[in-house]
């Protein structure tokens, strides 16, 4: 087997009292900050040593995936992700390549039984369902693509239930440190936006979580094999 590729990204929160005078120490030490012009995973990309993702991001391209950060305590944040480790500021967590396999995927049973659970309307939001104009066209193309017959209604429950997932684990493994580490349900193409766990909006309970990309990730593609594995930094 190849080696695991050396991707590494170290997140940061920065509350909006104090960020500017953490950023005023940061661009002493650093050539540049680049920050996100349309979305957040702009923040993944591996040659940017530094990017900001100011709260506005989240309203404009991905709106609608942006709702799961206005439900949560990271509204009003921002984010930080560097190619290193940055000593002034408090880590989140990392994210790293990792060889996974997951034992098994969910099918519409266990989606259906997810969105269910009582526990679902206490946690996704308002806006979640809202589309987009260019979307629905957009996913039926990459539907196509892969050879799937689903309606829109269909994919969003699994979409759903993902994020789900990371709120009341159905499908996890477990290790000695971790009873458990949630992982994303299915494929790419039946996932949507990714970055709400990888940057910690939700699955803060659970220390460590395995993820693929979501269809709109460009900038970062794991090889086959490998999934988006999300460390948060002990407390």
């Amino acid at each position: 087997m190849k080696d695991v590729p050396s991707y590494r990204k170290f997140i940061y929160w920065l509350e909006p009292d104090g960020q500017e005078e953490s950023l005023s120490k940061l661009r002493k030490d650093v050539k540049r900050i680049h920050a996100a012009k349309r979305h957040p995973c702009e923040a993944l990309y591996p040659r940017r040593e530094l990017v900001l993702v100011e709260p506005r991001i989240w309203d404009l391209q991905c709106k609608r995936q942006g709702s799961w950060y206005r439900a949560s305590p990271r509204n009003g944040q921002t984010l930080l992700v560097s190619n290193k480790p940055l000593d002034a500021l408090p880590l989140w967590g990392t994210l790293t390549l990792e060889a996974f396999s997951p034992p098994r995927t969910a099918g519409d049973e266990d989606v259906l039984e997810m969105m269910s659970d009582p526990r679902a309307a206490d946690h996704v939001p308002p806006g979640w369902g809202s589309f987009s104009p260019w979307e629905p066209q957009a996913i039926q193309q990459l539907l196509t693509q892969d050879g799937i017959d689903r309606s829109l209604q269909e994919i969003f429950s699994y979409y759903t239930a993902n994020h789900l997932n990371f709120v009341y684990p159905r499908f996890f493994v477990s290790s000695d440190e971790h009873p458990v580490i949630p992982y994303s349900i299915q494929k790419t193409n039946l996932i949507c936006s990714a970055c709400v766990e990888m940057f910690g909006i939700l699955g803060d309970a659970f220390p460590v979580q395995y993820l693929v990309p979501c269809p709109g990730l460009k900038y970062l593609k794991p090889p086959p094999g490998h999934y988006i594995r999300v460390d948060q930094a002990p407390p």
